[in-house]
């Protein structure tokens, strides 16, 4: 059984496509970019430094290095801001510091995401898995649809 394509318009306004810049994320990206133009909604794409693996906060090397992975992280947004502009979308990004799912997690629910699109695997892709950690966390702990690609 398949839900009536009215149905679906109304649940997906507002997508979130959260990136690391790999090469899964782009899947996701040219997913939920799709997804935006057949049900006109509103994109936000969400870049996380991932501070569980960079932050020792005591060395301030490290604060240069995290501000450089936010200067990534922000270009990255940007390709996908261009990419939606260029279909005639609406496109809005953000580039925070913290717990990769978290902060996916975190941004869906203060943003009334209606769906998260995201790559199976990010950047710390690991073949003989069959879903990143990042996806899976946000599969089972997110309060709204995950679709990995």
């Amino acid at each position: 059984m398949s839900f009536p394509d009215v149905w679906v318009a109304v649940m997906f306004k507002e997508i979130l496509i959260p990136t690391d810049g790999s090469e899964g994320a782009r899947r996701g990206i040219e997913h939920a970019l799709d997804l935006g133009e057949k049900y006109d909604a509103r994109i936000h794409t969400l870049y996380v430094v991932d501070e569980t693996v960079y932050a020792t906060p005591a060395l301030s090397g490290d604060e240069l290095f995290l501000e450089e992975l936010e200067k990534d992280g922000e270009a990255t947004c940007e390709e996908v801001v261009s990419a939606g502009t260029e279909r005639g979308l609406e496109v809005v990004s953000e580039c925070v510091r913290g717990n990769p799912h978290q902060e996916i997690i975190d941004y869906a629910d203060e943003n009334d995401i209606d769906l998260i699109v995201m790559g199976k695997h990010g950047a710390s892709d690991h073949r003989h898995h069959h879903i990143g950690s990042c996806t899976d966390r946000v599969l089972r702990l997110a309060n709204v649809p995950v679709l990995p690609v």
